[in-house]
């Protein structure tokens, strides 16, 4: 497996857009390397396209929204990871494979910005998501188009076990790069990712946060052969 540090080396563009649909979902898959991407100088932008508004809640919302829960939230976590340019869109949560407006905003900003390098989720979209699914395509289109390096989020081991859909599974890219997170960095990635309580993420991920410190320190990443043609579905998927 080889070091994502000497490829981020390698950039002459550091510009980076770590995009996702959904608010925690950034801080869950690529915690660790929007930290690393900062201590290497990168201009790092993180983007959610939505506000998560059709997720479900597990804590009392006194009153408030779950936009204005969700959006608290991811702003706790872009401070934990100390991230200074980060925005929410708000295009409708749930909807992105059958919407094309988010695709049209996302094409011209993309083009205006001009960055070297994009990460996102892959096309299984990990959890077979649509909007994720929605999102990888759609990056995978512009790459061709565009100039950026595209980093697909991929899984080994328990936590491909833990974290990856059996219904998509197969779908999974194979990672090339592994990013072995510090204590610290681990540290500020699991606190971030907590700190979207209304998630409840100790269901999904199996584990307090304090736990994950110690035993979820990697990442792993695919970078995007734009020549290539990748196998991809829509599973049945609730949301």
């Amino acid at each position: 497996m080889n070091n994502i540090d000497i490829y981020l080396d390698s950039f002459k563009n550091k510009k980076a857009l770590v995009i996702f649909p959904h608010p925690d979902d950034e801080s869950v898959m690529a915690g660790g390397l929007i930290q690393r991407l900062i201590n290497k100088g990168f201009l790092v932008t993180v983007l959610s396209l939505t506000e998560g508004e059709s997720g479900k809640i597990h804590i009392n919302g006194r009153g408030r929204s779950v936009r204005e829960i969700r959006s608290a939230e991811f702003a706790k976590a872009m401070a934990i990871l100390r991230v200074t340019d980060w925005v929410m869109w708000n295009f409708e949560d749930g909807k992105m494979r059958v919407k094309q407006d988010w695709r049209k905003r996302l094409r011209s900003f993309i083009k205006q910005m001009n960055f070297g390098l994009v990460v996102s989720y892959d096309l299984s979209g990990v959890s077979g998501h649509p909007d994720h699914i929605s999102l990888s395509s759609e990056l995978l289109g512009l790459s061709k188009q565009n100039k950026f390096a595209l980093l697909w989020v991929s899984f080994l081991g328990h936590m491909r076990e833990v974290v990856v859909s059996k219904k998509v599974q197969v779908y999974l890219v194979e990672p090339e790069y592994e990013l072995n997170l510090s204590f610290t960095e681990s540290f500020r990635k699991w606190r971030a990712s907590f700190s979207h309580k209304s998630q409840a993420l100790q269901g999904f991920l199996r584990y307090p946060w304090w736990i994950l410190v110690f035993v979820a320190r990697r990442e792993w990443y695919a970078i995007v052969i734009k020549s290539k043609r990748y196998k991809f579905i829509y599973p049945e998927f609730k949301i």
